[in-house]
């Protein structure tokens, strides 16, 4: 079969990885001219690190991760509101590991052996029938597929090109995403919530860390905010663990803001064209299910294609496993957004009391395999 994969990121790369593990190969395509994560931190739950194993990769991932054994919540003052042991969670799925992305997605290339990757190129266009789709690159070059992939992030161009679906919504929240000396001693998964606030901080490997922030912002559309809004001053009245990375950031240090927004579609398959991680299902980060969703989309995707049953058959049989689970996280990252927009002392109660029990309830049915 000739393959396209519109997108080399994490989803289309382990996409690549899983067909090759069943005899296939694709050609991949990106529309940047190198991989853009620069800033870019990566949280890897148990199910995420579970495909990565599937995907035959855990060792060449784990040794440049670092273990996140437990998850703390404090208010914006320092107080502990909530503590969960992921490591016991976890148990018998996968650790819980954290890397910055940009080693990933190294990790996922490197492992291609006859898969190939044209970075700088795009799709232009896409006429399909029976037999396949005619692609049309951004170059005028032209080539025939058996089925093309659209892997390309919240704003799909293939999306676009095949009408499955609008622009990626707006949920609220913006969000500013830097990476920096660990000067605060941070060891796991630590979040600060203030008021229509957020920071969180995770160790990325022995001397930086990752640090997240982001502001509740409602309306219909994201506010243009420069990437270099004074963060000090939006987050001055929060505290240690988290805000002194703030406070001590160099003025050199890259940061990337951007809108939270996410993907629901009422399909993903459009003739011989499917989608596959954020340009099918893209949602808010607060359960850092991104990478997850997309590697074992990529696992269920290419197992259903390896059936040899007919082609589309095998898209729309990928869909239906997969539609679930993915509803189930979207679903889940909706309610945990409005609990965080709570007011403080109702957060906190809730928190206090019912975090524990509210972790286990929106993870637990990621332990099960997909």
């Amino acid at each position: 079969m000739r393959i396209l994969i519109v997108g080399a990121g994490i989803a289309g790369l382990a996409l690549a990885k899983a067909m090759e593990q069943r005899g296939m190969e694709a050609q991949l395509i990106e529309r940047q001219r190198e991989v853009q994560t620069a800033g870019a931190g990566l949280f890897l739950p148990g199910n995420a690190v579970r495909a990565i194993e599937q995907l035959g990769l855990f060792e060449d991932v784990a040794v440049k991760a670092v273990p996140i054994k437990r998850q703390l919540i404090f208010d914006a003052g320092g107080k502990v509101l909530n503590t969960i042991e992921t490591e016991d969670f976890w148990r018998g799925c996968g650790p819980c590991l954290s890397l910055p992305r940009k080693e990933m997605q190294d990790v996922l290339k490197a492992s291609l052996r006859r898969s190939t990757t044209a970075f700088g190129r795009s799709i232009a266009s896409l006429v399909q029938d029976s037999a396949g789709c005619l692609v049309t690159f951004d170059d005028g070059a032209a080539a025939k597929y058996d089925f093309v992939v659209g892997a390309d992030g919240m704003h799909s161009k293939v999306r676009e090109l095949v009408s499955l679906g609008g622009s990626a919504r707006y949920v609220g929240t913006v969000c500013w995403r830097f990476i920096a000396k660990n000067t605060s001693g941070i060891d796991c998964w630590t979040a600060m919530l203030g008021s229509g606030r957020t920071l969180l901080a995770i160790p990325v490997n022995r001397t930086d860390v990752y640090v997240y922030a982001d502001i509740a912002i409602p309306g219909d559309g994201a506010p243009d905010l420069p990437p270099d809004s004074p963060l000090r001053s939006l987050f001055k009245d929060f505290s240690g663990p988290v805000f002194p990375l703030i406070d001590g950031l160099s003025a050199e240090t890259p940061i990337h803001y951007g809108p939270i927004e996410e993907v629901r579609l009422k399909d993903w398959i459009n003739g011989r064209v499917v989608l596959l991680g954020d340009a099918a299902h893209g949602c808010s980060p607060n359960m850092a299910e991104g990478a997850g969703m997309a590697m074992e989309d990529a696992l269920v995707l290419a197992e259903e294609l390896s059936r040899g049953t007919d082609i589309t058959k095998a898209l729309r049989a990928y869909m239906e496993r997969r539609r679930p689970r993915v509803d189930w996280v979207q679903n889940q990252c909706r309610a945990r957004d409005k609990m965080r927009s709570l007011p403080a002392l109702p957060r906190a109660a809730v928190l206090r009391l019912f975090g524990t029990s509210l972790y286990k309830r929106s993870y637990s049915p990621l332990l099960k395999s997909f």
